[in-house]
């Protein structure tokens, strides 16, 4: 029962892989890579970032990012309860381009998404299970779009020169460095998102019970899956092709 327990006990499971008591002790630290993560406060109904960068990550923070409702109950972390960032920033992007968030040193030139939920459906959803399912991917890509569109507008007035850096420096967002051509399939675009997205192919077989398959034989094709959209999107970018997503 004991490696068993494990698989049903979530914090369990994180806890036997990761420890969090030396995470801890390492304090916040920006010469690290940075991990943000992303949550929903239930009782004030804001937006919380986690930032390694600014606190050491514990355990509650990943279960509250992973707290889907009617699957997960709220994840309590002192007076405040959360549930996954799906309701907030999914993923958090535009922290990426801010200093005090990622540190100088830090900001990146181009972000590279992973995106997991489709954006297109075939048909119109019937069955209840299928009708949760497209308003989950629905309200995860809704949150992610609005941060693109963000930083989109962000882009189109950084290429118009809209802003000065004393300007900038308000807002805490910093111009980035331009992309070399080399490696940048839309260099005139001052941060490029390129996004990584597993095919429609493998899409098509997955419904929401997937979502809460734990099985081995579905967990190694997925994991074989996000292996394969990786080099597909490696060799696109080395040859300088558009990404796909």
């Amino acid at each position: 029962m004991g490696q068993r327990e494990n698989f049903r006990n979530f914090q369990a499971l994180l806890e036997t892989h990761i420890n969090f008591a030396e995470i801890a002790a390492w304090g916040p630290c920006s010469k690290r890579p940075i991990l943000i993560i992303g949550a929903a406060n239930v009782i004030t109904g804001k937006l919380a970032k986690f930032n390694s960068r600014l606190m050491p990550i514990r355990v509650e923070h990943i279960l509250a990012s992973c707290a889907v409702p009617n699957i997960f109950p709220a994840v309590r972390i002192g007076e405040d309860a959360f549930w996954d960032g799906l309701f907030s920033d999914n993923p958090p992007v535009k922290e990426l381009i801010q200093p005090t968030e990622m540190g100088e040193a830090n900001l990146p030139e181009e972000i590279w998404l992973i995106k997991i939920n489709p954006t297109r459906s075939k048909s119109v959803p019937e069955r209840s299970a299928d009708i949760l399912d497209r308003r989950n991917q629905l309200e995860g890509n809704i949150s992610l779009f609005q941060q693109l569109r963000h930083l989109e507008m962000l882009n189109d007035m950084l290429l118009i020169d809209a802003f000065r850096p004393k300007f900038l420096a308000q807002f805490d967002i910093k111009a980035p460095i331009r992309i070399p051509k080399s490696f940048s399939t839309d260099a005139d675009k001052p941060y490029h998102i390129p996004c990584i997205e597993m095919s429609g192919e493998f899409q098509d077989t997955l419904d929401y019970a997937s979502k809460i398959d734990r099985s081995a034989a579905n967990i190694d094709r997925l994991i074989a899956e996000g292996e394969k959209s990786a080099l597909a999107f490696l060799s696109e970018r080395s040859q300088g092709a558009p990404a796909s997503g």
